[in-house]
Formats: C-alpha cells, sequence, structure tokens
C-alpha cells in the first residue's frame, strides 16, 4: 500500500497548527468513510488506524529522533503479525503499515470510551494554565492507544457540572477518571453524584488528594452500581493505560502497579510497588490552544521527581524516589510546535535541573542548558522551578559554580520567574523542616542569582506547630534583611561570570537595598502537615498532643495545634489575611508573569508583600512583647497603630493594597483552616 495522500495531508496539518483531536478524528473518519476510524499518538507523531475488509490499515507520521508510539512499536516488531511497511521517499517522516486482522490485533484495537475530568476552581485561581495532569494523561493514552479519550477540564468552562451531566446522558463511558488535588473535595463529592446516576463500569482517581485520601474519595462512588473504583497511587499514566488495557478482563486488575482498590478503612497505604515514568508525550492540543487562546501559561514537565526528596513537610509516596530527565529531543520538539502559541512555558518539573545539574565537574553540555538555550532561539518567556544549590553552590568546585553563573547569565533575559524554596530563615526551623540548607547559603545563592539578573520568587513557610518565639522573630529579621537582594551587575554575561568568580574568591557583592520579603510569594503563611509526610510522623512520635486527632481527607491533612497559643493567634488573623487577598494577589502574580505582564500588576503585588509583612511584624510585636525591642528597627512601609483589635489592622491594610475594593475578611478562619 502507498501512503494516503489525504489522510497524509490531515496528519501534516495536525502537526502543524493544532486543534481539537476529537475533531481531527471526525474529519478523517468522515474522509475514510469508516466508522472505527482511531487517531493516535500525539502531536508531534500522530497515526491513524483503520479497518478495510479484514486488513488493518495505520498511516502516521514519525520523526526518526523521536519515540515511536506504542502500537507502531508492536506492529513493526511483529506482535500481531507481519506487517507491510510502505514509506514514501518524498515524504521520509510518512509511514503506512496494512497487516491481516487478526484476534489479537483485533483485541489490542478494542479500546473503551475513557471520560477524562480534571476538577478545578477557576473562580479561586484566576488566570488561565494548562492543566498538565489531565493533558498528558489524556494524551498518554492516545500514545499508547489505550481508550478513546474525551477530556472536560474546569477550569475552562463556566458550567463544568451542566457540562458534564449533558455529555454523560448522551454518551455511555465504560471508564470516568477524575484528576482531584487540594480543595476539591466538595467538588468530587457533586461530581460523584452525578457518576453514580450514570453507572460506569470503572472509576479511577488521580492525583495528590485522591492518593492521599484513598479510602474517603473512593466511598464517595457508589460501586453496587459499577464494576469497582480505583486510586492511583503514583503517577497516573501507565496504571491507567494498564488498566484500560485490561478493562474487558477483570482478573487482571488486582496486579497493575500503581492502582489500588480502597477498601473500608479510612488510611489505605499506598502501593509500595514502583511505577515507572512514563515517556513525554505533547500535551492535549485542545487544551494547550484554550490556555493559550486566554493569555494563559502552558505547563510542561520535562523531567520526573526530585533528587533531594528530604524536605519533611513534602510527602513523597505519590511521586516515586529519585529524579530523571525526560527524553530530550522530545522536549525540543515539543518547545518547537509549542512556540506558535505565543504562550510562556511554565517547566512544572519537581526539580528542573535535577541530579545531573549536581555534576561537578559540570559537563561540556547540561540538558537543562539545552532546553533554555531551545526557549531562547525560539522567543520562549518562560519560568522554573529548583533549589538554591543549583544557582550557587559554594560546596560546589569553582568551575561548577562559574558554568552555573554563565548558563544563568546567558539565559535570564528569558526567564520570566525562577522560583526557589527558601522556606524558611531559622536555622532551627530550616533543620526541622529537612531543606539541607543553611540561612547563609540560603544568602549566598541570592545574592549570586540577583547580581545574575535572574527573577526570583520564594517560597517561605513562616508559621508551623512548633515554632518557638524565637524563630518566629528569625524569619521576621531574615525577611526584613536588605543586604541580600543585589542589583544585576552590569555589562554582559561574562561581566557577571567574573563578577561571581571573585565573590567565590572572597569578594563582596553590592547590595540593591531591597527587603528580601518583597520576593516572597505569600510570606504570611502556614504548614500543612500532610499525611505520609515526615513533619507527621515527627508530631506522632515526638509530640503527639500537638495533633488534635482530625484528619481532613480535603487536604489530606492532620489537624494540629500550636506549641505556643501566641504564635497560634498570630498565624490565624495572618490567615484571614491571605484567603481574603488571596484571589486577586494570585490574578495578579500571574498576569505579572505571563505575555500580558502589566506595570499594575506587580504594583498591586507589591502593595500586599509591603503590607503583608507589616501585618507580620505588628502581630507579632502585639501578642509576643518580649520581643518589641528585637523588632522595634524592623523597617515597614506601613505606619499603622495597632492599638485597635486585629481586624481594624487588617482593614487598613486592604485598603492600602486594593483601594475601594473592600476584600471580605472571613473571621471563622480564625478557628479552622482553609478549605478551598
Amino acid at each position: 500500500m502507498m501512503t494516503n495522500p489525504a489522510v497524509d495531508r490531515h496528519l501534516v496539518e495536525l502537526v502543524e497548527s493544532m486543534t481539537s483531536w476529537a475533531l481531527a478524528e471526525a474529519n478523517l473518519a468522515h474522509d475514510l468513510g469508516r466508522p472505527d476510524v482511531y487517531l493516535g499518538g500525539d502531536g508531534l507523531r500522530p497515526y491513524v488506524t483503520w479497518s478495510d475488509d479484514g486488513v488493518v490499515r495505520v498511516a502516521g507520521r514519525q520523526p526518526p529522533h523521536l519515540p515511536a508510539p506504542k502500537l507502531v512499536d508492536e506492529l513493526i516488531a511483529g506482535s500481531h503479525g507481519l506487517a507491510s511497511v510502505t514509506r514514501d521517499p518524498d515524504r521520509p517522516e510518512s509511514y503506512a503499515l496494512t497487516l491481516p486482522r487478526v484476534a489479537s490485533l483485533t483485541n489490542r484495537l478494542d479500546v473503551p470510551e475513557l471520560l477524562l475530568v480534571g476538577l478545578g476552581d477557576a473562580e479561586r485561581y484566576r488566570g488561565a494554565r494548562l492543566a498538565l495532569g489531565i493533558a498528558r494523561l489524556g494524551q498518554w493514552l492516545r500514545f499508547t492507544h489505550a481508550a478513546r479519550v474525551t477530556i472536560v477540564d474546569y477550569n475552562l468552562l463556566a458550567q463544568p457540572v451542566a457540562t458534564l451531566a449533558d455529555l454523560l446522558s448522551k454518551r455511555r463511558f465504560d471508564i470516568v477518571g477524575v484528576s482531584v488535588n487540594f480543595g476539591h473535595w466538595h467538588m468530587l463529592d457533586e461530581l460523584a453524584t452525578l457518576v453514580n446516576e450514570h453507572q460506569p463500569a470503572i472509576v479511577a482517581l488521580g492525583n495528590i488528594l485522591a492518593a492521599f485520601s484513598p479510602a474517603p474519595a473512593a466511598r464517595l462512588f457508589d460501586t453496587t452500581r459499577h464494576g469497582a473504583t480505583f486510586v492511583a497511587t503514583s503517577l497516573g499514566e501507565r496504571p491507567l493505560e494498564r488498566l484500560c488495557r485490561e478493562f474487558r478482563d477483570p482478573s487482571g486488575w488486582a496486579g497493575i502497579d500503581g492502582l489500588i482498590r480502597p477498601g473500608a478503612d479510612d488510611d489505605t497505604a499506598p502501593s509500595v510497588r514502583p511505577v515507572a515514568p512514563p515517556h513525554l508525550v505533547y500535551p492535549d492540543d485542545a487544551l494547550v490552544t484554550a490556555i493559550a487562546e486566554r493569555g494563559g501559561q502552558i505547563s510542561l514537565e520535562t523531567s520526573f521527581g526530585c533528587q533531594y526528596g528530604a524536605c519533611t513537610f513534602c510527602p513523597r509516596d505519590h511521586r516515586g524516589d529519585g529524579w530523571l530527565r525526560g527524553h530530550a529531543e522530545t522536549v525540543v520538539a515539543t518547545l518547537e510546535r509549542m512556540a506558535r502559541c505565543r504562550a510562556v512555558v511554565s517547566f512544572v518539573d519537581e526539580e528542573f535541573f535535577g541530579s545531573e545539574g549536581l555534576i561537578d565537574p559540570p559537563p561540556a553540555e547540561l540538558p537543562a542548558g539545552v532546553i533554555l538555550a531551545t526557549c531562547r532561539r525560539l522567543g520562549i518567556a518562560y519560568e522554573v522551578y529548583t533549589r538554591l544549590e543549583q544557582l550557587f553552590d559554594r560546596r560546589k568546585s569553582l568551575a561548577w559554580n562559574l558554568a552555573r553563573a554563565r548558563l544563568l547569565a546567558t539565559e535570564a533575559a528569558a526567564m520570566r520567574r525562577i522560583f526557589v524554596g527558601v522556606e524558611s530563615g531559622s536555622p532551627t526551623q530550616l533543620r526541622r523542616y529537612g531543606k539541607g540548607q543553611t540561612v547563609q547559603q540560603t544568602a549566598d545563592a541570592l545574592r549570586v542569582g540577583s547580581t545574575l539578573g535572574i527573577p526570583m520568587e520564594f517560597g517561605f513557610i513562616t508559621f508551623d506547630p512548633l515554632i518557638s518565639p524565637a524563630e518566629l522573630a528569625e524569619n521576621v529579621a531574615f525577611l526584613a534583611r536588605t543586604d541580600i537582594i543585589c542589583a544585576p551587575h552590569p555589562g554582559g554575561v561574562e561581566d557577571r561570570v567574573e563578577r561571581v568568580r571573585r565573590y567565590f574568591a572572597g569578594d563582596e557583592l553590592t547590595a540593591a537595598g531591597m527587603p528580601l520579603y518583597r520576593y516572597v510569594a505569600y510570606m504570611a503563611t502556614e504548614l500543612e502537615v500532610l499525611a505520609h509526610s515526615r513533619y507527621a510522623d515527627h508530631l506522632r512520635r515526638r509530640r503527639p498532643d500537638l495533633l488534635d486527632g482530625d484528619y481532613d481527607p480535603s487536604f489530606a491533612r492532620h489537624g494540629v495545634r500550636y506549641d505556643d497559643e501566641r504564635i497560634a493567634e498570630i498565624a490565624n488573623w495572618c490567615r484571614v489575611w491571605t484567603e481574603a487577598m488571596f484571589t486577586p494577589v494570585y490574578e495578579a502574580r500571574m498576569t505579572a508573569r505571563t505575555a500580558s505582564a502589566d506595570s499594575s500588576a506587580v504594583e498591586l503585588v507589591t502593595r500586599y508583600r509591603d503590607a503583608t509583612f507589616t501585618l507580620l511584624v505588628q502581630l507579632t510585636r502585639a501578642l509576643l512583647p518580649e520581643l518589641d525591642e528585637q523588632l522595634a528597627g524592623v523597617p515597614m512601609r506601613h505606619e499603622l497603630l495597632v492599638d485597635g483589635p486585629p481586624h481594624e489592622l487588617l482593614a487598613g491594610l486592604a485598603e492600602a493594597t486594593l483601594p475601594g475594593r473592600n476584600p471580605q475578611f472571613d473571621l471563622r478562619l480564625l478557628g479552622q483552616r482553609r478549605n478551598r
């Protein structure tokens, strides 16, 4: 069989111009006149299958440097009989396969209908951002020829429940998959009521909240009205693929690594069997396009895991051990296709530079550097997440530090943000958090990063149940420091690298005089004591009196008390403030980091951080008077009296931050954690 020009034209259009996968599949079915058309692969490597007079036909496009979709590999390897392979010398990426429709191939092509739902709170988290979990998972199931997938993203719909009700009433889905994150419990409960009415054969739940509260989540679904409810306890791609492949054989369900079938227990232990990360695939075209059209961020993961994995507050059970970079050429090809969107890319790797970034002496070519250079070549603005020691580390050689400085200085212009986890300015709290960094190492890395001109933002966890007044004072004093953030060194890349060389040798860097808190995402925040975290284990063993016995499945967190009741009151008022301000500030932060960045959003965020630091200082001085002298010299942008009740302080700071907008403070949060 020669390659089919009409099919090849469809596939070329799909590769060159992103479109809805369902629409592209429908157009192919119409032109071929076959109802069994299946569009598989991804936007880089699409293929189509159909049957004709007892013969299975496959046509596709395959760049030679990328891994092929699973079914194509199987057919070429002869797993279902001898295939005739045709390639067009004028179109080297195009291929066609034909082979008899034998029983094993018939079974392989018989895939379930799967509805994949991504829950989301678009009202709280304003600013479009790709829901990578469902966008990648849905495309993975197409890439592996495991299911016909329909995706519904709550973040993109005004009435997602009504949309789902209409879908479920008009189509029969064999499997309903749901991605459920923190704060989505009420949505899951509402969705379960709807799903139970339509009795799919299988419900599969995934993402961190389902993994850490599997039994309560599964109980929402009525297993007397459908076959089974499963929970993915790891990355969901391979387990859900296997479940789809075993869909018609329930005897194989129990042996699927990374999936559990929860019982009645409240705390079902995650599967300990390791699940390999999936190959990288181009995420669902329709979702990528929708986010780009809204001026949002395209989330993308180029690696899996975290090479450190020792932070006590971060449970790792659902993400596996270690760190692994994905196929580098697939990442580059993905970015080349994604560049047409003109959207900001958010590399949401847990650790972007990873274990390969710590190799000393440094390799001549770092894969992370290739990815960032590709963004620069294509004009893609982006943000990354990493640990502080990936910026500068005196424990490494001079050669390593200069190579990293050169990379960061070269790529700084395209960066919208590099996010690092500072978390604390207290030495003892840092050790309790298991961060593996000292305050001095933190200051070192931030000085060098700012000197190189990279736009940094920090994570900070001010309060934890064990925090002492002395530790809180250390945090406040650290946030107020003006000797850490430096002005970008003038000159070119090599001038900045030379400045780092001299700093490594003992010279000083020039501070910009900017308080550190201006770069903290949300500074008046509390540690969430999550299930399966080492911090929770520590409290259970050493301070069980601080666990109140209340487990909240909607956040997979333990209820806790503070060791110092006065600090608890400070944290409570900070919680009320943070929640009232969260939505407009989050929206402004997203605006400041996207292609539509504007100065008004940056100014709002700055006002918010000034006000939050003022709140933190004034509450601390009022409720911990023994620290008053220690904090007397801490500069604040808002000098407001605290003679009145704290809610008057919050109201004054809110007016300074959001003039005329009158945000509403929920005083119920003085006695409870947030539920969204």
